[in-house]
């Protein structure tokens, strides 16, 4: 049986699916280093993603529609 491999996609989604506030050190580990580009074809499908930053940091959080 063949598994799929998850797309950054499919990470990105699995990590904001809490709804909590996510910052750019921990998706760059878990999604990959150029998670930007994953963040605006999310926005570009309709997610809500919301960003804030912090000084030199950034976060993100899956807003609820």
């Amino acid at each position: 049986m063949r598994t799929l491999k998850q797309t950054k996609l499919d990470l990105l989604l699995d990590v904001l699916s809490d709804h909590d506030w996510h910052w750019g050190e921990e998706l760059a580990t878990k999604v990959g280093w150029r998670f930007g580009a994953t963040i605006k074809e999310a926005r570009d499908k309709g997610y809500l993603i919301k960003t804030e930053r912090d000084g030199l940091q950034h976060r993100y959080r899956l807003l609820k529609a």
